[in-house]
């Protein structure tokens, strides 16, 4: 039994899909009724599908999507943290204000979803994984809070799989590059325009990236293999595994990097 929060729609409800086609039962977690039923919906009404509405960034309202699985299925295998929010700016442009409203969406979320999912994680040594992104890996211009928050994901992320393990309950990082949306390129197009200084391309998938966009549904096999073999940490695409490593291990080829793979109009 799976439960995936931000799963309304976008990738969260990929996520659901797939889960569902390959045996699970799933809860579908987010804060909006009418986008739930209509997610859950588009899965066919399935009986194997119940919904959680619940703001997730709340303790209650985590330990309520926790609940839900339990009270519905009676166990609950394995949680997906898909809530997150991107961003769009300069660091020296960003504020207090701004940087805790994206930890708490794509952090607070995470952690305390898994701390009221824990015991029952526990009993069926289950498995927790959090998505994180490129900008878990890489500090990427252009994309305001985002690369903060995502890396404290990524710490979070492999403390949790340290402390856990010993309990039976497996923690993974799912890194992808940008996704295909229907609004991309135009999802940021606002905060960009708020900074003279960040160029149009930013606005782009990635902030500009030249990185091919995934399909979602790429990046919820990857999330079920990750399950499946608890894998501790995927990035997509694969091939930038590598790139990333050597960045790490030379910060200043790993800058040029990054400069390379940025638009030439950023």
């Amino acid at each position: 039994m799976a439960l995936v929060t931000g799963s309304s729609s976008g990738l969260g409800l990929v996520i659901a899909r797939t889960f569902l086609d390959a045996g699970y039962r799933v809860v579908i977690a987010g804060r909006d009724t009418s986008r739930l039923d209509a997610a859950k919906a588009s899965l066919g009404h399935d009986p194997c599908v119940a919904t959680a509405c619940c703001d997730v960034t709340k303790q209650q309202g985590a330990e309520h999507a926790v609940q839900t699985a339990t009270s519905q299925f009676n166990r609950l295998d394995v949680l997906v943290n898909c809530v997150g929010t991107s961003d769009r700016g300069l660091a020296e442009n960003l504020t207090l204000e701004r940087l805790d409203e994206l930890i708490q969406q794509n952090v607070h979320t995470a952690l305390l979803c898994s701390v009221a999912a824990i015991p029952q994680l526990e009993i069926r040594e289950g498995v927790i994984i959090n998505i994180g992104s490129l900008a878990s890996k890489v500090g990427a211009r252009y994309l305001g809070g985002y690369v903060t928050a995502k890396h404290a994901l990524a710490g979070l992320t492999q403390q949790m799989r340290l402390e856990l393990k010993p309990r039976g309950i497996h923690v993974g990082l799912v890194n992808p590059g940008p996704i295909r949306r229907e609004d991309a390129g135009s999802r940021y197009q606002s905060r960009v325009e708020q900074d003279s200084n960040v160029p149009a391309a930013a606005a782009k998938p990635g902030g500009g990236t030249k990185i091919k966009g995934l399909p979602p549904e790429t990046v919820a096999t990857a999330v079920l293999q990750c399950v499946r073999y608890r894998r501790p940490d995927m990035v997509l695409p694969r091939y930038l595994r590598l790139l990333i490593a050597v960045g790490h291990i030379s910060p200043r080829l790993g800058d040029w990097l990054l400069l390379k793979f940025t638009s030439s109009k950023a």
